[in-house]
C-alpha cells in the first residue's frame, strides 16, 4: 500500500509534471491548479493522481478541450482556454486517469489498452459510455463547488444537462450521491455526446476486430464497470443503468457498419430512437441473418 502523500507534496509533484515549451506555459498551469485546490473535488482529485506519473500539457486542439492519452501518460488541454473555465476540465480528465489505474488494478495488468481493445462491441461502448458519463458527472461536482467564486464558469457548464442535472437534484436534496447519478444517467440523453462519441468508437471497434478477429479477448461486467466509477471510494451508480436499451442504442447507421466486423455482440445493440413495439429495422434482420450463418 503506497503511503498517503501531503495535500502539499502532491501539489509540488502536479506543478513539476507540466510539459512546458515556454514559461508562459508553467505559469499557467500554477494558476490552473490554484483554482483546481481551491475546491474540495478539486483537492480529492488532483491528489489522487499526483504520483501516477502522468505529465501534462498545453496544445492547439480542435473539437476538444482536453484528453486523457493513458498510453503515453499525458493529460492534454486547450492552450486557448482561460485558466478557469479549464478547471473543470482538467478535473474530468483527470478522473479518467483514476478510472484507468482503476482498471489496471482490478485485471492486475499495467497497461489496460490491450484489454480493452479486446472487448467486443457491446461492452467496448457500453465501458467507455460508463466512463465519460462519470468523469462529466465528476466534472459537475466540482463546477458546482465554483459557483459562488466562479459564477461565470458555473453558467457555462450549466448549458449540459449533466450539470443540469446535478444542480437539480442537490438544489432540491442536497444529496451529492443523488446528484452524481443524476449527471451520471443524463448523459445518455445529450444528443450532442452520444453522436460525437459514437463517430469515435466506430473507428477504434473496428481496428480492434482487424487486429484481432471478430472474437474478444477479454470481457467486463456492469458490476466491474460500475466498480471503475466511484464516490467517496464507492460505486454509485447501478449497474443496470448501463444495459438499459436506451443507454446501450447506436444510429441504424452505426449499427449497420459494426455489422461488417462480424462481431456477434453488434446484434444486442439497440437502435436508437426506436420504439421497442416496432418491428425489427432491416439492419436488425440483417444482423440476425448474418449471425446465423456464421
Amino acid at each position: 500500500m503506497s503511503e498517503q502523500k501531503s495535500t502539499f507534496e502532491c501539489f509540488a509533484k502536479l506543478n513539476n509534471s507540466i510539459y512546458a515549451l515556454t514559461g508562459a506555459d508553467r505559469e499557467k498551469f500554477g494558476t490552473l491548479l490554484n483554482i483546481a485546490y481551491k475546491m474540495p473535488k478539486g483537492e480529492e482529485v488532483m491528489n489522487a493522481v499526483a504520483f501516477k506519473g502522468y505529465s501534462f500539457m498545453y496544445d492547439a486542439m480542435f473539437g476538444v478541450n482536453g484528453a486523457c492519452d493513458y498510453d503515453r501518460k499525458v493529460v492534454r488541454l486547450d492552450s486557448y482556454f482561460m485558466q478557469a473555465d479549464l478547471a473543470p476540465i482538467l478535473i474530468h480528465e483527470c478522473t479518467h486517469v483514476r478510472q484507468v489505474d482503476r482498471l489496471s488494478e482490478q485485471i492486475n495488468q499495467p497497461n489496460v489498452t490491450n484489454f480493452i481493445a479486446g472487448l467486443n462491441a457491446y461492452d467496448f461502448i457500453k465501458l467507455n459510455r460508463a466512463l465519460e458519463a462519470d468523469a462529466c458527472a465528476h466534472q459537475a461536482a466540482f463546477a458546482y463547488q465554483m459557483k459562488d467564486e466562479y459564477p461565470r464558469v458555473f453558467e457555462k457548464e450549466m448549458k449540459t444537462p449533466m450539470m443540469q442535472a446535478y444542480v437539480a437534484e442537490m438544489d432540491k436534496s442536497g444529496d451529492e450521491t443523488k446528484a452524481m447519478q443524476a449527471s451520471f444517467k443524463a448523459w445518455y440523453g445529450y444528443k450532442n455526446y452520444q453522436e460525437a462519441y459514437e463517430k469515435q468508437y466506430l473507428p477504434q471497434i473496428q481496428m480492434n476486430t482487424e487486429k484481432r478477429g471478430a472474437e474478444p479477448t477479454s470481457s467486463l461486467s456492469s458490476k466491474q464497470i460500475t466498480g471503475l466509477c466511484l464516490l467517496n471510494g464507492k460505486p454509485y451508480i447501478s449497474p443496470a443503468v448501463l444495459d438499459q436499451a436506451e443507454n446501450m442504442a447506436v444510429s441504424e447507421k452505426g449499427k449497420e457498419t459494426l455489422m461488417q466486423t462480424g462481431d456477434k455482440s453488434v446484434a444486442r445493440l439497440p437502435l436508437r430512437n426506436q420504439p421497442t413495439s416496432q418491428k425489427p429495422s432491416l439492419v436488425a434482420l440483417k444482423a440476425a441473418r448474418a449471425i446465423a450463418g456464421r
